[in-house]
């Protein structure tokens, strides 16, 4: 069998100390997981149902988007469209699907310009983690929610250049009454989207009827695009999967540096590769996957140390005030040298792992836990670890926690849309050769059987270390994906161009400030470098001329 981090010797030595309290303070940074019909008619195919509600919030002419956004740095060209933002709260269901609510942004462009008039194509978005219970995406512009970075950014690439865009803020989050969050629940998170994306257009064909003047000049045209990063990533992929069992129009899709892979990741981490924001994700995770199967733990102090097992997330606190009162470990998930002979000759993972995930005292998850957990990968490994394993989630692991991961694991689902895959490969928060590269493994496999209904463009904006991965790809074409009408190559060249500018900016920005550039690096990848890159490559991606596509047969 081979598994990730398997049982060898380690003779290099490490010198960490130092480096951890520098990754301690810098952490933070890196976590911003961190998104039809006739087009002319679809307001009159609404059936008025819904409870929802919406509020204004706030508007922003196009000059106002392009000089106080803070998005200087990014790709995002010059706003076509004013933005008006609104808010949409609506009913939906938690994990064990108890009745809730929950709010929406809902981004509608304005001006005199051809692209923010009339019929308008509508982007879901789905955010990335966060452990913030104020988290709105309606706070576009508010620098005191911690939601402004995406909400500017989605605002800018997307409503600025005449998308209508929905943008859930998930059950748990600003106004909702759930006091949980379904995190990673695939069947809930996928629910909830679809919710806010009809309630929404519920409110866009009530407005409209109305003559509101917010919605007077536009309509949706029918054409669906839904796309996320990170934890988004993951929701907008299960959001395919629901809309494209219920043969409901999706336009295209473009998931980013998502966990899809969900059971071969939880494996990878339990086993020692300990990724950066590790102990955000793991209360999130507990307590969304205890709600809907019960049977994660009888307490939290079954998996979490006594002194971390009241944590509540998401929080009104910010995390690092969380961690300063002793609520929360930084990022340690496990004890550093623990005795456990179900552990033993383990290793710690990549240096992001034994710098960050470890802690002889202060770590998150209890060492009898992980070890039944790891016990239980030796019996059933996952097929993405196994040797000639098929790639798919282990048959039928024993473990509660494993059982939870497979059961939300998105191997094996298929897209009929034209789909963009977007991640770098040196991501040490969400792992892309194990989430991203698992899944291209398997839609590659799909299109040797029949490529006709398949159309998967994948993108790795990392180059800097090509000549570590000189066997792999960093634009591949699957299924039908060669006769896309966007010139591919040339925004894989864009693309990587300024991610690796960007990456220099980071390593010397740092050795000016006397930091050390390699921990800018792994604290900035994930959601300071890919995630522009991929809003980037989606907008080229969704700017081709797609028609709506109900699941083909």
């Amino acid at each position: 069998m081979i598994t990730p981090h398997s049982r060898r010797g380690r003779a290099a030595t490490h010198k960490p100390i130092a480096m951890r309290s520098v990754l301690s303070v810098a952490i933070a940074s890196s976590i911003w997981l961190a998104g039809c019909g006739d087009d002319n008619d679809f307001d009159n195919d609404v059936d008025i149902v819904s409870s929802a509600t919406v509020e204004f919030v706030n508007s922003f002419s196009a000059s106002q988007v392009d000089s106080s956004f803070g998005l200087g740095s990014t790709a995002t060209p010059a706003a076509k469209c004013g933005v008006t933002i609104e808010k949409v709260s609506y009913d939906t269901k938690g994990a064990a699907d108890e009745d809730t609510n929950a709010t929406a942004a809902l981004m509608l462009p304005t001006g005199d310009a051809p692209e923010c008039q009339g019929a308008r194509p509508l982007l879901l978005y789905a955010h990335g983690t966060t452990t913030d219970k104020s988290y709105d995406f309606a706070q576009v512009g508010n620098i005191q929610n911690p939601a402004v970075s995406e909400a500017n950014l989605i605002a800018a690439n997307f409503a600025a250049q005449g998308y209508i865009v929905v943008a859930p803020n998930y059950a748990g989050y600003d106004d909702s009454t759930l006091d949980y969050h379904p995190y990673l629940v695939a069947q809930q998170q996928s629910t909830d989207m679809v919710d806010a994306l009809d309630s929404a257009r519920d409110i866009m064909a009530r407005q409209k009827r109305a003559n509101a003047v917010n919605y007077r000049d536009i309509a949706d045209s029918g054409k669906l695009f839904i796309a996320g990063y990170s934890q988004g990533g993951y929701v907008t992929m299960s959001t395919a999967r629901l809309l494209q069992s219920q043969e409901k129009p999706v336009t295209a899709i473009a998931p980013s540096s998502g966990p899809y892979a969900l059971a071969a990741f939880g494996d990878e981490i339990f086993r020692g590769n300990v990724n950066i924001g590790a102990s955000r994700f793991a209360p999130l995770l507990g307590s969304g996957l205890q709600e809907k199967y019960g049977n994660i733990y009888n307490k939290k102090s079954d998996i979490f140390l006594d002194k971390y097992a009241n944590a509540q997330l998401p929080n009104e606190l910010p995390f690092g005030e969380l961690v300063d009162t002793g609520k929360l470990p930084n990022n340690a998930l496990f004890q550093k040298n623990p005795s456990d002979p179900r552990l033993a000759g383990l290793e710690q993972g990549k240096l992001f792992s034994i710098l960050g995930g470890y802690d002889e005292n202060d770590y998150l998850i209890k060492t009898d836990f992980r070890a039944a957990y790891v016990a239980d990968t030796d019996k059933h490994p996952d097929g993405l670890w196994a040797e000639n394993g098929d790639g798919l989630p282990a048959a039928m692991p024993k473990n509660t926690l494993r059982k939870a991961l497979k059961d939300n694991d998105l191997r094996g689902y298929v897209p009929t849309m034209p789909t963009l895959l977007c991640g770098g490969n040196q991501d040490p928060t969400v792992y892309f050769d194990t989430n991203t590269g698992s899944m291209v493994t398997l839609l590659q496999a799909a299109a040797k059987k029949s490529a006709k209904n398949l159309n998967v463009t994948v993108l790795d904006v990392d180059i800097d270390n090509a000549d570590e991965r000189p066997d792999q790809q960093t634009l591949s074409l699957i299924g039908q994906a060669a006769m896309n009408t966007w010139d591919a190559e040339a925004v894989r060249v864009r693309v990587q161009t300024r991610f690796s500018q960007s990456v220099e900016k980071i390593k010397s920005d740092a050795e000016a400030q006397g930091n050390i550039p390699l921990i800018a690096f792994y604290t900035n990848y994930h959601g300071g470098l890919v995630s522009p890159a991929c809003t980037e490559a989606t907008r080229a991606f969704f700017d081709q001329n797609f028609n709506p596509v109900v699941n083909p047969t």
